[in-house]
């Protein structure tokens, strides 16, 4: 049990500390999901009424979700301490785990706030989001290939 714990929690850290670092590589900001709002709002041809109801939704959120990555980077600083200070595997293994707790929480938001998104949506819309993933999803692949073609070449 303690080695699940210890591997769900590094998971996670490692997670966390990846994605703010990611984001900054490749330019990523605040800014960056008001664009994508906004071309998604375009693509869906959402409308003023949408809008704004998926801005309230959003608003509605935004300090609670605020807390919560405060709360993340905290707990983050408390594990990097507790590592560095040598702490027992009991301390670290009760960190892991608030720290996992802490994840899917913010998971189950993301879900929830995901679900008010599509109940927004009309049919037609809905149709258009699936297609926009699927493209997405067909760009991510197609890049990732690039990549391991680059790398196996440059080997």
């Amino acid at each position: 049990m303690k080695n699940w714990k210890l591997a769900v929690g590094s998971l996670a850290l490692a997670g966390v500390l990846a994605f703010p670092a990611a984001s900054m590589a490749f330019g990523g900001s605040e800014d960056h999901h008001k664009r994508g709002f906004e071309h998604m709002a375009r693509e869906l041809q959402l409308t003023e009424g949408q809008k704004a109801q998926l801005k309230a939704n959003r608003d509605g959120t935004r300090e609670a979700s605020k807390v919560q990555r405060e709360r993340l980077n905290e707990l983050r600083k408390q594990i990097h301490s507790a590592i560095e200070s040598g702490a027992d595997q009991a301390n670290l293994d009760q960190l892991g785990v608030e720290l996992g707790r802490l994840k899917v929480q913010q998971m189950q938001n993301h879900y929830q706030m995901r679900q008010q998104f599509e109940a927004i949506l009309t049919d037609e819309q809905k149709a258009k989001l699936e297609e926009l993933k699927a493209e997405r999803k067909e760009r991510r692949m197609k890049w990732r290939e690039q990549r391991r073609e680059r790398r196996s070449s440059d080997s």
